[in-house]
């Protein structure tokens, strides 16, 4: 991806809110990403122990959990684009950039936080 960055207009501004983009993507996943693996392992052994209806009561509160996890950090993307940028760059294009780009990763991230912790346990 950042090699396909090079093709476009301007090369260092498109790699620089890419970098951006990713390093903040991936750290914001790392949430829904353990509540994940908290969940399986929970559901797990719920299962293990004959307790479905308890397995389906932990899924249900990791979805309830990860779903105000995902609503805050969206709002907090949305609400903080105009800033946001400043903690990598200085230059005004990059931080305007990357403020359009925080819709895009608020949305990226409410999908992507109801997904991992929903498709590791959709059977129940």
């Amino acid at each position: 991806m950042v090699l396909l960055s090079g093709l476009l207009p301007n090369p260092k501004l498109e790699t620089s809110v890419l970098s951006i983009s990713l390093n903040t993507h991936s750290v914001l996943y790392m949430i829904p990403l353990g509540l994940s693996g908290t969940t399986s392992i929970r559901v797990s052994n719920e299962l293990g122990a004959g307790q479905a209806k308890a397995a389906r009561l932990a899924l249900y509160v990791a979805l309830s959990t990860v779903a105000m996890e995902v609503i805050l950090v969206a709002a907090a993307l949305i609400l903080g684009r105009s800033f946001w940028g400043y903690s990598y760059s200085g230059e005004e294009k990059v931080v305007n950039y990357v403020g359009e780009m925080m819709f895009l990763m608020a949305g990226s991230h409410f999908i992507d936080g109801i997904q991992s912790v929903s498709i590791c346990n959709m059977f129940l």
